[in-house]
């Protein structure tokens, strides 16, 4: 196998495909604005609400003659007014806009996206309401 978990191109290619997906997204545009406001991490001062691609992990999920990788993704949604409501309307689409993303990567086809966890909670400062989504990408070489 061929697989190489330390070139990051492919990575990369991933992340900017489903950051270009989520801020085409109409409906998160309907909240978020447009473009929307989806982050990685390019800003501190960004009006709200808004998301930010927390965090990217990637894992060998190769198998027998299948070269594979198993991204694991965490997004944060932050909002301010509309308390639980609207943070949780955020969050729903988010999760939906996700599972209507169509990728299509140059030397990866995406087998599986599938969201695993979400939950809202309150800030430290008490003024936030901060969403939680992590999802599971599944790809393979083509």
């Amino acid at each position: 196998m061929s697989f190489d978990l330390s070139a990051g191109i492919s990575d990369v290619e991933l992340i900017e495909q489903i950051l270009a997906a989520l801020r085409a997204d109409a409906d998160l545009q309907t909240l978020l604005g447009s473009p929307a406001r989806i982050f990685d991490d390019e800003t501190r001062a960004a009006l709200f609400p808004y998301v930010v691609l927390e965090r990217c992990e990637r894992r060998d999920a190769s198998a027998a003659s299948v070269c594979g990788a198993e991204h694991r993704l965490q997004f944060a949604t932050l909002s301010r007014a509309g308390g639980q409501t609207e943070a949780k309307a955020l969050l729903a689409t988010l999760r939906s806009a996700v599972q209507r993303m169509e990728l299509t990567l140059s030397r990866q086809r995406v087998i599986l996206v599938h969201p695993t966890y979400s939950d809202v909670m309150r800030a430290p400062n008490r003024q936030v309401l901060r969403g939680v989504m992590r999802v599971r990408i599944v790809t393979e070489e083509v």
